[in-house]
């Protein structure tokens, strides 16, 4: 991860040296919560809240941490709607991107790599099947989340299971829907997992949405300055 930051890091500035004072300022808000959510450091008192073992402090964390990258992500997409780049507008905002442009970003093996460890894990811990079906249950069930996030979960959950194949971009949606549940219906960070599978499961999805971000923000970032040459 570190290489992929210093080349987003350097294509930022190289577009900023030639866009001067015309860089777009959704761009700069997305630099900047980006680098927040990725150099975040948390912790807990362990005074006020209810965080009583290390285990528990931890999975908040974790999903403190992915709301905020979640966050950096919409930023990122107001300016890849501004500027008109590879954007369905009027798509999920987990789908925002199409499955080709994701594969010649070099996301779509990202996904496909968290997904193979999610069927792994499913596959090898019967804790880990037990509490993943619960999960997919209970996203099913918000009457919150849209119909496309649920369906998407359920896709998931079917792959795990060798029942059909999916696209990938399916876990976007479902960390987008552990945003909306996170935000909008206020969910622990249990979410009727163990904490240990928790862990995991949050842990994927922070480094995999990171990893995706880089490799997005580096691939547009790149175009803006070919199109200012």
């Amino acid at each position: 991860m570190n290489n992929l930051f210093k080349q987003f890091e350097s294509k930022f500035d190289e577009l900023k040296e030639l866009e001067q004072d015309e860089l777009p300022r959704s761009l700069r808000l997305f630099n900047i919560r980006f680098r927040l959510a990725i150099d975040i450091d948390i912790s807990f008192k362990g005074k006020m809240s209810l965080t009583k073992s290390k285990e528990v402090r931890d999975t908040y964390i974790l999903v403190i941490q992915l709301m905020e990258i979640w966050n950096a992500y919409e930023a990122f997409m107001h300016f890849a709607v501004e500027v008109g780049t590879h954007v369905a507008k009027k798509a999920s905002k987990s789908k925002i991107y199409s499955q080709a442009f994701l594969t010649t970003v070099g996301s779509m093996p990202v996904f496909f790599d968290t997904l193979s460890w999610l069927k792994s894990e499913f596959a090898k811990k019967n804790t880990f099947e037990r509490d993943f079906e619960l999960y997919v249950r209970r996203i099913e069930e918000d009457a919150h989340l849209s119909g496309p996030l649920k369906d998407d979960a359920l896709s998931v959950l079917a792959y795990l299971k060798g029942e059909k194949t999916i696209s990938g971009i399916e876990l976007i949606s479902l960390i987008y829907a552990e945003r909306n549940m996170y935000y909008h219906n206020g969910e622990t960070a249990k979410m009727g997992m163990t904490y240990q599978n928790r862990k995991l499961l949050i842990g994927k999805y922070r480094d995999t949405l990171v990893l995706h971000m880089l490799k997005l923000a580096i691939f547009v970032i790149d175009e803006q300055i070919s199109n200012c040459k």
